[in-house]
């Protein structure tokens, strides 16, 4: 993946709002309920990581010597300027999706098709002409779903006791 110019202008607005996020972390008020973790435990955590991970893109295509690249390329060329717009419309129309049908569903079964069908719309925008779509990449696809989202509520409900809206057993 060759990274451009317009590439380390977007890691530099996403460490200025992960910079931002981070002080505004810190503006959060302490634990007022006597709990283990404050509230602003989670988004000082998120930030830095992002932060972090962000630092160490720009770094890796620093030393690559194909963060500044310039931005003439054949992939640019040959994707059509449609697919990005289709792109924010489509995972735009999924959070509502996600958000309207997170109570009914339960968090297990909403998060698991939200994480299924925009891996799935990217994978299929961002595909080869010509590159066909194997069953067995679309299973691992719906069981990488399953799995994340199985976890991410055990770890929330169970580790940290928050409750998550279910369905039955586990949001099923």
């Amino acid at each position: 993946m060759v990274k451009t110019r317009s590439d380390a202008l977007f890691h530099l607005v996403l460490l200025a709002l992960a910079g931002w996020f981070l002080q505004e972390a810190w503006n959060l008020p302490a634990n007022a309920a006597g709990g283990s973790l404050s509230p602003a435990f989670f988004p000082r955590a998120i930030s830095s990581a992002i932060a972090i991970l962000l630092l160490i893109s720009m770094v890796r295509g620093l030393i690559a010597g194909t963060l500044l690249a310039s931005d003439a390329s054949d992939d640019a060329a040959t994707t059509p300027g449609w697919v990005p717009v289709v792109g924010w419309c489509g995972v735009a129309l999924l959070l509502v999706l996600y958000a309207t049908l997170l109570e009914p569903l339960g968090y297990v079964i909403s998060t698991a098709l939200f994480l299924f069908l925009c891996v799935a719309m990217v994978s299929v925008l961002s595909r080869q002409t010509g590159e066909r779509i194997a069953i067995g990449r679309v299973l691992m696809l719906a069981l990488f779903s399953a799995v994340v989202s199985v976890a991410i509520f055990l770890i929330f409900s169970v580790g940290f006791e928050i409750v998550l809206p279910t369905i039955g057993v586990m949001g099923v």
